[in-house]
């Protein structure tokens, strides 16, 4: 049996169920045509199938015009979001000029303690001078202490 004398056969019953003929449609006869500005298709409806309807299908958005859409005008929340950061920033800087300012008052305040030590190094060490023989724990201390006053 060849593959037209199975296609008759089927043809035959499909006409003995349904009563309608059968008609052989692979959908290569359907031509989309453009219709609408906005990129529309249309496949015209063939009136001998019955299934066949109207049917529209958009196309897709182009890359192009996606990234455009991306970029599109700053909304409100967009804005909202701007004036948070802003905000953020302003209090940032705020808190680092109170920390800056906090950081040289300690520094003042450990001059201010550090004051009367120094004046205690100095007569320390003057007493050390005025001393005409020293020994090794005095020399150490004398070495020290001039470490301490005027640096190495």
């Amino acid at each position: 049996m060849s593959d037209q004398d199975v296609e008759k056969e089927a043809h035959s019953i499909y006409k003995g169920d349904g009563g309608n003929d059968f008609h052989d449609l692979d959908g290569s006869n359907s031509k989309r045509t453009k219709t609408f500005e906005s990129g529309e298709y249309t496949i015209p409806s063939n009136p001998e199938t019955p299934t066949s309807g109207h049917s529209t299908s958009s196309r897709p958005i182009g890359r192009d015009k996606a990234k455009r859409k991306g970029k599109g005008k700053v909304t409100q929340s967009d804005s909202i979001n701007a004036q948070c950061v802003a905000d953020l920033h302003a209090l940032r800087l705020a808190k680092d000029n109170e920390n800056e300012i906090a950081r040289a008052r300690l520094q003042l305040e450990r001059e201010k303690l550090d004051r009367p030590s120094m004046k205690m190094y100095q007569k320390m060490l003057l007493k050390l001078l005025e001393k005409e023989h020293l020994s090794p724990e005095d020399q150490d201390m004398k070495r020290n202490l001039t470490e301490i006053l005027f640096g190495k």
